[in-house]
């Protein structure tokens, strides 16, 4: 990998993305690399930079930003990089969880020695009615705590998730009957929520799926049966730690593909981003080796 397009988010980590960039770029010059950096001027424009910088035939593009920057990027990459183009991820974000999977943490100087080494591996992706994930979909509940949460602009940090997840429970609470065939069976009732994990964790602290793994050509099911109000509040310390695996009411499971099911719309989120407001069907499956991943 000699020439990287170096494509950076810099509204990503509250304006780390733009404060970074010099320095992620002066760190890759200075082993020997050409590096075309780029900033992205609006939300779904990731998506068209790397799949230009592929078709104009860069060895590597390296993606700065959080999750949703990568959701974007992986949408651009797949179904257009050929076999030998490299997709790396310079944590900048406030999450990282992609980039936790790729071993390079918040460290976006050892994501830069990672390119700089030049080696890759494949990793997994997904794909859910279409629109491609890099770590993971949920469906129910935490994806209705994400949209509020979008939309809360006068609160910072965790006060923001605390007020989502009020509002949640007091305006959206619902547990639609739904009907889930994966590869291990099927699975018919009532839900608060569901995912399908490549990675171990998203939203930056809940692991989902403790013992997901980006390169086995599986995701990792889960599935919350119908909780009360006060049974989700307790439930959410145990997604925290991972041990809600093995307790009642919860399925687990691996597959390579799901169809999902149900009577009521369902919003979903891919990677963080909210991808629809009221889902009734949902197509997910694993993309095995989709991504040239620099490690």
């Amino acid at each position: 990998m000699r020439r990287i397009a170096l494509l950076v988010n810099p509204s990503a980590g509250r304006g780390a993305g733009k404060r970074l960039a010099p320095a992620v770029r002066a760190r890759l010059t200075q082993a020997g690399l050409e590096c075309d950096l780029q900033f992205t001027n609006a939300p779904g424009e990731m998506r068209t930079l790397v799949a230009t910088a592929l078709r104009g035939g860069t060895d590597c593009v390296a993606v700065a930003g959080g999750d949703g920057t990568v959701n974007e990027a992986v949408n651009g990459y797949v179904g257009v990089a050929r076999e030998d183009q490299a997709f790396a991820v310079i944590p900048l974000g406030t999450g990282n969880d992609f980039a936790k999977m790729l071993g390079v943490g918040n460290d976006w100087q050892l994501a830069c020695e990672r390119i700089v080494a030049g080696k890759a591996r494949r990793v997994d992706a997904g794909r859910c009615n279409g629109h491609i994930f890099a770590n993971g979909i949920g469906a129910g509940f935490d994806a209705q705590v994400a949209l509020e949460a979008n939309g809360i602009r006068w609160l910072r940090g965790n006060a923001v998730y605390g007020v989502a997840l009020a509002r949640t429970l007091l305006l959206h609470y619902s547990t639609p009957n739904a009907r889930i065939v994966h590869d291990g069976g099927t699975i018919d009732g009532r839900i608060t929520m569901l995912a399908a994990a490549n990675g171990t964790t998203y939203g930056g602290a809940f692991r989902i799926a403790p013992s997901a793994d980006i390169s086995d050509g599986l995701l990792d099911l889960m599935v919350a049966d119908r909780l009360s109000r006060v049974g989700i509040i307790g439930f959410i310390p145990h997604v925290l730690r991972g041990t809600h695996v093995g307790r009642k009411g919860v399925t687990t499971g691996r597959t390579r593909r799901l169809v999902v099911e149900v009577d009521e719309p369902l919003v979903v989120h891919a990677d963080g981003e909210i991808i629809d407001r009221a889902a009734r069907r949902l197509e997910v499956e694993v993309l095995a080796g989709a991504l040239l991943a620099a490690t």
